[in-house]
């Protein structure tokens, strides 16, 4: 049953994968890869008597254990509800997106804001650079918003091309990755990947076969070159043994043992809690100096957002985990539903300066790994930056309407 079960999640996330390639909708594919890529320890036992899902530690699990088979169960209702949702997506009559029409923000508002931007984004880019230890701690508190803010201009370049903004866009995101990596993050991996699928969006008209090889091939060294900055942070000596080890079992592997605890313990729904986590998320998305001003206590943080179910020295929880926390297995098979079906909403046609459209997009694709990693918290802080955006967007235009 088992060896079925995990045949049936890699032929399904095979099938959406090449579906999405086919429709060029790389957002879902990303996300599609990202939530299987924990599960993937499981496909040992296609071949093996043991499956090791993390190295490190007393981690393996024989395929005779109960356990293993409902990991697979989780894997397959997470990926399941994301191919229906894919799949129904294609009952919705697309819209003529080339109509003109009349749009309430003009390229100037935008441009203004970016000047903001870019300024807020290179100020702390600068900092790192000069002082990486001392900005290491400080940092951590607006790592998204700079990565939010280098979106936005890279969008800018996207939706206006000029030969200065792609110069400006590129420089800052060459910036961000040497001092992201200078203090042992990875993070820059997230602003790669969504600078990447960003032009793909904005240029899918003109993505063939060798161009999707070149990302791929790309995507691998991208990911080979996290790895390795990871390991320089854990001391972690560079042979191409440990090189292997690393990049097929890393921290995205170990964000599954929160969930092996809970199928564990917690299998026959005792531990439900019925929304009240994504209750939290939502209640942790006004700034921390504002619980801090009313004396109350921030429900979910961003130092470590999974802290509602950590394990000492990993960090992190699989999305699917966050679902059946508080719904059972329902809630993992509606959750691949839902995130899929809002995905796809997301990752439709756009006009060449779509502005709006693309930095959406991309703050989506931006949000996709932490996402996984943590639960939809990381999605929501996206979101508000977005709203925040707008807000900024809107400023710029009452400024200038009352000159």
């Amino acid at each position: 049953m088992v060896i079925l079960l995990v045949s049936t999640c890699l032929l399904i996330l095979l099938t959406q994968c090449v579906l999405c390639l086919i429709s060029k909708k790389y957002l879902v594919a990303l996300y599609a890869v990202c939530y299987s890529v924990p599960f993937l320890g499981l496909v040992s036992c296609l071949w093996g008597n043991t499956v090791t899902l993390w190295p490190i530690g007393d981690y393996d699990f024989y395929l005779d254990d109960l356990l293993v088979f409902r990991l697979s169960l989780v894997w397959f209702l997470g990926v399941a509800g994301g191919l229906i949702a894919y799949l129904l997506s294609f009952l919705v009559p697309p819209r003529n997106l080339h109509l003109h029409r009349e749009t309430f923000f003009s390229p100037l508002d935008f441009k203004l804001a970016g000047g903001i931007f870019l300024a807020l984004s290179a100020f702390f880019i600068s900092f790192r650079l000069v002082k990486p230890d001392a900005m290491l701690e400080m940092f951590a508190g607006v790592e998204s918003v700079v990565v939010f803010s280098i979106i936005a201009i890279v969008a800018l370049a996207l939706s206006y091309p000029s030969r200065l903004m792609f110069m400006v866009s590129v420089a800052l995101v060459i910036s961000y990755c040497v001092a992201n990596a200078m203090t042992g993050d990875r993070d820059f991996v997230v602003l790669v990947v969504a600078a990447i699928l960003g032009l793909m969006f904005r240029y899918n008209q003109f993505i063939k076969f060798k161009a999707l090889l070149f990302v791929a091939a790309f995507m691998v060294l991208l990911l080979v070159s996290g790895v390795v900055v990871s390991m320089g942070r854990m001391d972690v000596d560079l042979t191409a043994d440990n090189i292997t080890q690393y990049f097929l079992f890393n921290s995205w592997n170990a964000i599954i043992l929160p969930l092996v605890q809970q199928l564990t313990n917690f299998w026959d729904g005792e531990h439900l809690r019925y929304g009240q986590t994504y209750l939290d998320m939502f209640l942790s998305l006004a700034p921390s100096p504002f619980y801090s001003a009313f004396g109350m206590e921030k429900p979910i943080v961003v130092d470590n957002p999974a802290l509602w179910y950590y394990i000492t020295g990993l960090g992190g929880i699989h999305v699917a985990g966050v679902a059946f926390e508080n719904f059972g297995l329902f809630g993992v098979f509606m959750n691949g539903f839902i995130s899929v079906c809002f995905l796809r909403l997301i990752d439709s046609c756009c006009r060449e300066d779509d502005f709006l459209r693309i930095f959406l997009y991309m703050l989506c694709a931006a949000t996709v790994m932490h996402w996984v990693w943590y639960g939809e918290i990381y999605l929501l802080n996206s979101l508000v930056f977005y709203v925040m955006a707008l807000g900024l967007f809107l400023t710029m235009k009452l400024v200038r309407v009352l000159k």
